[in-house]
């Protein structure tokens, strides 16, 4: 019954959370238009992929470790560690700068990872105490103080610079609002340089996977500018965050579910409501599919009616996703990371080789139908090693 009720939380939160996501883009990309709607979709694929490195996958490594007891690490090592990883991605994002333009909304938005920091932290200790309703208000609330932003944007009629700055200062309020709700007192902590780096060796191969996933997710819309331009990089993140979107319900299912994993390994090998994920991925695939067309130019307008067939071949990424995360969470949770890494560096490879065979000749339905077939193999190689490496082993 608790890890129903930590689902049900969690679903429950990022439906409000997803419908409060989908509203700001929908308000921002009439705003801005293509052109500036895919700048800003560029500079969050940037900030998200800063956002897995500082993070460096130590979030798994601390659930795991407060889930079964162990306390090697404490909070105090996991901020300390990703505060020094965002300054360094930071620094980078500035020396990129010598060498090629840096948009100046990025020189900006990418200062958001220091609130992030602290607000990843606070919500990795929610997510290990299984305080899940607690770690559900605050998405809610954090995508609440975005919408915010994106509602001053419109009234003061500023330019996607300002809206940055706006931002940052979302991304700074929902820290400070988390710190309110953090389980153990700040005041406690105590920051180790020396244990900060010993979480850094053992986080190491959990970034690497953390990182590559995010961008694995991430990297078609972060190339898309150089392959097809602003407007068309715009035009095709909607079809990823309608697609991102119709993700949700299992994305906060599985967020509930790894702590459960990392604490009963039987629960993952029995692979304990993977058909009925999969049956509602199905489900979630073929409406959005059939109603593409008018999702799009109800909440988009004219302007992006060129998502609509990206859309309809990106939204059966679902179905193997479902397959992905779970087998990827169980692997994670048995002490199997190497066997996720192999095969999401294989699906990287392919999707990025995809990318530039399709893209050039198809557009952006190539760029759709590349994601959808770096997936599904991804899907097959995980269910391979989930055969190797937990269904010969079981009595």
């Amino acid at each position: 019954m608790p890890l129903l009720e930590n689902v049900g939380w969690t679903v429950a939160s990022r439906v409000g959370t997803q419908g409060v996501a989908v509203l700001s883009n929908i308000l921002l990309a009439r705003y801005l238009g293509s052109d500036g709607f895919g700048e800003y979709a560029f500079i969050s694929s940037v900030l998200l992929i800063g956002n897995a490195f500082s993070t460096f996958g130590m979030d798994m490594i601390l659930i795991r470790s407060f889930a079964s007891e162990e306390n090697s690490f404490n909070l105090a090592d996991g901020l300390l560690l990703q505060l020094l990883l965002s300054m360094l991605y930071i620094a980078g994002v500035f020396l990129t700068g010598l060498f090629t333009p840096v948009a100046p909304s990025l020189k900006i938005y990418i200062f958001a990872l220091l609130p992030l920091a602290f607000f990843t932290i606070f919500n990795i200790e929610l997510r290990a105490r299984q305080k899940m309703k607690t770690f559900s208000l605050l998405q809610f609330v954090s995508s609440l103080m975005q919408l915010l932003a994106v509602l001053i944007l419109w009234l003061l009629r500023a330019d996607i610079n300002s809206f940055t700055v706006f931002m940052l200062i979302a991304y700074i309020a929902s820290a400070l609002y988390a710190f309110i709700f953090c389980p153990s007192p700040i005041t406690q902590w105590r920051f180790s340089l020396l244990k900060s780096f010993s979480l850094l060796k053992v986080s190491a191969r959990m970034a690497v996977i953390g990182t590559l996933r995010l961008v694995y997710e991430k990297i078609a819309v972060a190339i898309m500018p150089a392959l097809a331009g602003l407007s068309m990089t715009g035009i095709f993140s909607v079809s990823s965050r309608l697609t991102d979107a119709g993700k949700l319900g299992h994305l906060s299912a599985f967020t509930a579910i790894y702590p459960e994993m990392a604490r009963d390994p039987g629960f993952s090998r029995q692979m304990k409501g993977l058909r009925l994920m999969l049956g509602a991925a199905f489900l979630i695939s073929v409406f959005i599919f059939t109603f593409a067309e008018k999702i799009i130019y109800f909440l988009f307008g004219a302007e992006f009616m060129s998502s609509v067939l990206p859309l309809q071949i990106m939204i059966w990424v679902i179905v193997p996703y479902v397959l992905v995360t779970y087998t990827s969470l169980g692997l994670v949770a048995l002490g199997n990371e190497k066997s996720v890494l192999s095969c999401l560096l294989t699906a990287l490879i392919i999707l990025l080789t995809s990318l530039a065979a399709f893209t050039p000749v198809f557009g952006l339905s190539g760029a759709a139908a590349a994601i959808l077939l770096a997936e599904i193999i991804h899907a097959a190689l995980l269910l391979y090693q989930w055969r190797v490496h937990v269904v010969s082993k079981l009595p």
